[in-house]
């Protein structure tokens, strides 16, 4: 019996991707869900990034979650391969989630940024944040990435309008028809919008989908 995994066909392809796109965002709120919400309004990005992932491991091992769980795996903080940077050089995204259904493998890179008092829009849209996406540091070979939105202050309605205020066509390269976007990726999500942008070096425009998380507590 042949056990090697064939390339999806191409007419089912953007229906596989669309399902793809779904699961790892259901599997961040999955995880986000089962946090203790009460001290995240005063933590680094970095350690609410860290405690999704722990969240989500534990959903792959819960044998009470749904079964397409099986399919997916995630990564804290992994490196970016590229043809310039090697080593301890190399760029980092934040949590990358991949298929293990296909060959080659879906792959989804989150960014995250905390938005508070002392951190807001600009360092959410800027070349850290939105910008590694826009200019291919990130998901060079995707045609999609998320924004996670860590509100620790305010409300998750109050800050999506701000970054709705502030992104801009010309200096964002958003694409035609991307405009900022309420996003029905699932029933079960909240708080989520779009983009699509341009990219240089012939890369494909890229989506973006903003995830707005309330850590207020």
């Amino acid at each position: 019996m042949n056990s090697q995994r064939q390339p999806i066909a191409p007419a089912k392809a953007e229906a596989y991707r669309q399902s793809f796109i779904t699961h790892v965002h259901l599997l961040i709120a999955m995880g986000f869900s089962r946090l203790d919400k009460s001290q995240l309004a005063t933590m680094h990005e970095p350690a609410i990034t860290g405690l999704i992932h722990e969240s989500v491991e534990t959903i792959f091992d819960d044998t009470n979650s749904p079964a397409w769980v099986d399919d997916y795996e995630i990564h804290d903080d992994p490196p970016i391969h590229d043809s310039v940077r090697t080593g301890k050089e190399r760029r980092r995204v934040d949590i990358k989630l991949a298929s293990r259904r296909t060959r080659p493998r879906c792959r989804f890179c989150f960014e995250a940024k905390s938005l508070n008092k002392s951190a807001g829009v600009s360092a959410y849209l800027g070349k850290d944040g939105l910008g590694q996406f826009i200019t291919g540091a990130y998901s060079a070979d995707q045609t999609a990435g998320g924004m996670l939105a860590y509100i620790q202050t305010e409300s998750c309605n109050g800050w999506s309008a701000k970054v709705a205020a502030k992104i801009e066509i010309a200096k964002h390269r958003i694409g035609q028809g991307g405009e900022w976007l309420q996003a029905t990726i699932d029933a079960n999500l909240h708080n989520t919008y779009q983009t699509i942008h341009k990219r240089p070096k012939k890369l494909k425009n890229i989506q973006i989908i903003h995830t707005f998380l309330d850590c207020t507590g």
